[in-house]
């Protein structure tokens, strides 16, 4: 076959899927919502866990977090990290003959192991703002002329992080604020999703500077465009929860080389650990063995609408918690005790008052779709949770999921043991 298309991914923090084209009109994001028009945009897209470093490491090696052992956040003091066995989408790119490129922040390794990534280039570390990340990328497509080798750009936003004014970012209530339903209907809420409003508008405009650059480059054609995120937004009942708002995410695909383009949508049930099976093979790369992912790359170019899973999965280490959900119902388990958010301004806050979190919890998302009723105890829905239970007992098993065999320790947990392990020999020397 003829040289693979370019691959230009950008990827942004904690935002979920607010953006206009997913039905959010106070969101000011013309250019996001131009590319969702001229691409295909997911609808039923979620993420594998509700924090970042996990979540971007289950999107770029196609496997859970329990196989690719970066669970949690990789930087100190939590200290996970991707195995030394598990290769990064940008390893396995430059082994198919791409240049890499890594532009602003990621989240996947430490400092002291970004070599591991085998990038070509990296500019932008620290904390820059979207726009100026924007103007490297736009210089990188401006020099790229005709080289042989095609690129693979990792695009990775500050915002919309906290704070939401970082770069000098102002709030936008040009358009209204809205205040999810998860959140009380209050000032602090309004202001600061507001400020959410205002990092959103940011992003938006270093992605219009992004596409604007492409097209000017004259690589529009040969490069698959994806815009996405990594979970959902720093609020309450969203980020590090494994509800809808924590998992549900936005993901806009464009490549004109494979018809994945005419604004349409893939409405499938998808996981961002199908995210790197489906790329490489919308790029006509063949893709890895032992992956968890699965393709959805038919979809895209339109040839076929067929499910791809019938449920997704997710987890959140810090609660010790196990989640599938299917398209109308969701299961919960908890193996520890949950964050306390009894103090931050949630609608639900009596309701949790008055019985506590509990062990599991079953919601159906079509009576329910703000997850406010946990019918776990019901009876009629007693067949439901046997065979959402069973599906999530079998994922925790494919995995080898340690949690089977008992609390997780974490590496930074291991790491103190190891300390009193040498202070427990040197005191008996």
């Amino acid at each position: 076959m003829g040289r693979h298309p370019n691959i230009l991914q950008i990827t942004t923090h904690d935002s979920g899927r607010h953006f206009g084209c997913y039905g959010h009109p106070t969101l000011h994001t013309p250019a996001i919502d131009a590319l969702a028009a001229e691409g295909v945009r997911l609808t039923n897209y979620f993420a594998a866990v509700p924090i970042c470093s996990a979540s971007r490491a289950t999107q770029l090696t196609g496997l859970y977090p329990q196989t690719h052992g970066l669970m949690d956040l990789c930087g100190y003091p939590f200290r996970w990290r991707i195995r030394d066995d598990v290769r990064h989408m940008s390893q396995l790119l430059k082994a198919a003959g791409y240049t890499t490129h890594l532009f602003g922040i990621q989240h996947e390794v430490v400092p002291d192991e970004l070599p591991r990534l085998a990038f070509d280039s990296i500019r932008g570390q620290g904390f820059p703002s979207a726009k100026v990340i924007a103007a490297d990328v736009a210089d990188l497509l401006r020099s790229r002329g005709k080289e042989p080798a095609p690129f693979y750009a990792q695009v990775g936003f500050f915002q919309t992080h906290t704070p939401f004014d970082h770069g000098g970012v102002k709030p936008d209530d040009e358009r209204g604020v809205e205040v999810p339903p998860y959140l009380a209907d209050c000032e602090s809420s309004r202001k600061a999703m507001a400020a959410f409003q205002g990092a959103i508008r940011h992003v938006d405009e270093a992605v219009g500077f992004i596409v604007e650059a492409l097209r000017k480059s004259g690589l529009q054609d040969d490069t698959i465009v994806v815009f996405t995120t990594d979970h959902g937004i720093e609020m309450p009942r969203a980020k590090w929860f494994l509800y809808d708002p924590g998992v549900a995410i936005g993901c806009i695909v464009r490549y004109p080389g494979a018809g994945a383009t005419g604004g349409t949508t893939c409405d499938l049930l998808l996981s961002n650990v199908d995210y790197l099976p489906t790329l490489f093979d919308l790029a006509g790369i063949p893709v890895p063995g032992g992956l968890h992912g699965r393709s959805f790359a038919p979809s895209l170019r339109g040839e076929c609408s067929e499910p791809v899973r019938e449920a997704i999965f997710a987890l959140y280490h810090k609660s010790q918690s196990r989640c599938v959900r299917t398209s109308r119902h969701s299961l919960i388990r908890h193996f520890d005790a949950p964050i306390d958010f009894a103090a931050v301004p949630v609608r639900f806050e009596e309701v949790l008052a008055k019985r506590g979190i509990p062990q599991v919890e079953l919601y159906d998302l079509e009576a329910d779709p703000n997850q406010f009723e946990n019918v776990a105890s019901k009876p009629e829905y007693a067949d439901i949770k046997v065979r959402l239970d069973t599906m999530l007992w079998e994922w925790m098993e494919s995995v080898n999921d340690p949690l089977l065999k008992g609390p997780v320790r974490s590496p930074s947990y291991e790491s103190a043991m190891a300390d009193y392990g040498a202070w427990k020999g040197n005191a008996h020397t």
